[in-house]
């Protein structure tokens, strides 16, 4: 009896929280343009957030005079707006509810899924793509264009004089944290950032998060690298965009970060193992990631998925496996006018 109550509760709870969010969002939005709103929605990582931004730029000519709403985790509250979808934006988890029975409001309300999110699915297109066509809109492929400001990038640079560094033949490293089945072991990374300093590659800033808590693996944590100057937990979102902008180099495993240098049409060199370079970027930026030659690579999109739902039964051999000489190589490949 207490388990059905508190169900009944619960479901009270979201609908009020709903009849609140439209009340306070969506009526104002009404009487503020005479027309009625456009929302999108993802509530995910900022990968997957950017991976929208082309679909929603052309759902809104769909919506000529509305006023557009992007919902999405209020720590990514910056990034709709540094893509021009739009600048008012929510963060509201509950955002189906308003979708489902306030619909009658909305001009249009879009949230954004993909195939792997399925359990009984897997997506077999660059999701940038698979997010326009599941509302009948031609994307292309490429990330969109992220606009960064001069004050952001007046402090970035200072962050770098302050380092003793500057913006020439700058490489920006992000190892992590991530979720595990992500994450390139840390001797790896060790060994390659020492070949990169024998072959005179030496301005290197590695950025970051120090510590990402997870709902089911808990905390992850990714220590500074020595002979790296660290700007780690030192940098907005905006301002980490700025300075990925000015990287000669960007190297990193999987994450909204990796995203970031493509927005910024920053050279970079991923780490691949659970998840395919295909799926995620245009071919011209997927062609300097490195994937491992396991035959389980790009699990993430395969039917069962196992990485991080159940754990990886091969002690995820994908990321182990991929070798410091393929990512130096790449590199290298991709560094030219900075050897000294």
């Amino acid at each position: 009896m207490n388990n059905r109550w508190e169900k009944i509760l619960s479901l009270a709870n979201r609908h009020l929280e709903a009849a609140w969010y439209v009340l306070t969002v969506v009526v104002p939005a009404i009487l503020c343009t005479g027309r009625r709103p456009v929302i999108f929605s993802r509530f995910a990582g900022m990968g997957d957030i950017i991976c929208t931004f082309p679909a929603a730029l052309e759902l809104k000519k769909r919506h000529p005079g509305a006023a557009f709403i992007y919902n999405c985790a209020a720590s990514y509250a910056v990034l709709p707006r540094m893509a021009g979808v739009t600048e008012r934006v929510t963060s509201f988890r509950n955002i189906g509810v308003v979708g489902h029975w306030y619909g009658w409001l909305l001009a249009g309300y879009y949230h954004f899924s993909y195939a792997d999110e399925d359990s009984h699915a897997a997506s077999t297109e660059i999701a940038i793509r698979e997010y326009g066509r599941s509302f009948g809109v031609e994307t292309g492929d490429a990330h969109p264009r992220l606009a960064v400001d001069r004050e952001a990038l007046t402090r970035v640079k200072s962050h770098l004089v302050r380092l003793g560094s500057g913006p020439e033949n700058l490489i920006i490293i992000h190892p992590g944290p991530s979720w595990p089945v992500r994450t390139w072991p840390h001797g790896h990374w060790l060994e390659l950032l020492r070949s990169l300093r024998e072959r005179g590659f030496t301005n290197i800033v590695q950025i970051g998060a120090g510590v990402r808590t997870y709902t089911n693996v808990g905390a992850e944590e990714f220590p500074s690298l020595p002979e790296t100057m660290s700007l780690v937990d030192q940098l907005s979102l905006e301002e980490t965009i700025a300075l990925i902008s000015l990287a000669r180099l960007f190297i990193g495993i999987d994450s909204g970060l990796l995203h970031f240098a493509a927005c910024m049409q920053t050279t970079a060199v991923g780490i691949f193992g659970p998840t395919s370079p295909s799926l995620r970027f245009a071919p011209a930026f997927a062609k300097s990631c490195v994937t491992s030659r396991v035959e389980c690579q790009g699990c993430h999109h395969r039917i069962p998925r196992l990485h991080w739902e159940k754990g990886c039964p091969y002690d995820i051999k994908c990321m182990q496996t991929i070798t410091v000489e393929d990512v130096l190589r790449t590199c290298l490949e991709n560094l030219p006018a900075a050897q000294n």
